[in-house]
């Protein structure tokens, strides 16, 4: 079985942005759940997140959404798009109140050709959405459902787990439809596993928020499935 490279989940951060690069940033508010880009625009600079959350998505022709990442604080997105001048191809939606940094093309390039931390910077944002992809369609390939929303719930563990008491809560709002939505897996199935998860008292769910009950013990699961 192939390994799944879980350092490259579809959930973007990035640390030490460099100052250069901030010192060209026009701020910018957006409300939670406001359409930032659609499908065609063509923009004149991309956007560093400098709080807030934004996910990155598409319709595909029977209606269906497909997120394709999370886009976490310090994380950018359309350098790729702004380089190659190219439109966008996806939605750009906020989860939550956000403030952005838009930063223009041409001080892109300025600052691309003189300054080796902003250029190691963005070949690392585009290089980690590279492998996360790849990382994705090696798990469709690989995996089943139930392993896959297993290893969704761990990730989410990873990146936004707080513990309470003996449990691990997961401090993002995830419904099943998210879920199935993030993974590709239709409501029926994700609908399946959760109850399966829930009644061998691995997780729970309160307020639209999961709870890790055991992670050792829903580790060991997902190690258990038979593919």
């Amino acid at each position: 079985m192939k390994e799944s490279f879980g350092q490259f989940p579809r959930i973007y951060r990035l640390e030490n942005i460099p100052e250069a690069l901030i010192g060209r940033e026009t701020e910018v508010f957006y409300k939670k759940n406001t359409i930032i880009v659609s499908p065609g625009d063509v923009l004149e600079g991309f956007y560093y997140i400098k709080k807030g959350r934004v996910i990155a998505f598409e319709y595909f022709p029977k209606g269906n959404e497909e997120i394709l990442s999370i886009l976490e604080e310090r994380s950018i997105f359309l350098e790729s798009n702004v380089l190659l001048k190219v439109p966008a191809f996806c939605y750009f939606k906020t989860l939550e109140d956000t403030f952005v940094n838009f930063v223009k093309r041409e001080d892109l390039l300025e600052l691309l050709a003189k300054d080796l931390n902003v250029t190691l910077y963005v070949i690392e944002s585009i290089a980690m959405k590279l492998y996360s992809h790849v990382n994705h369609a090696d798990e469709i390939l690989y995996y089943d459902s139930e392993w896959r929303i297993c290893n969704l719930l761990l990730t989410f563990a990873d990146n936004f787990g707080g513990k309470e008491d003996k449990k691990i809560r997961l401090n993002i709002k995830t419904s099943q439809q998210f879920i199935s939505n993030l993974l590709g897996i239709n409501r029926i199935t994700t609908t399946k596993v959760i109850s399966k998860l829930k009644q061998m008292k691995l997780i729970e769910q309160t307020d639209g928020y999961y709870y890790i009950k055991d992670i050792q013990r829903l580790r060991e699961h997902q190690k258990n499935i038979i593919i």
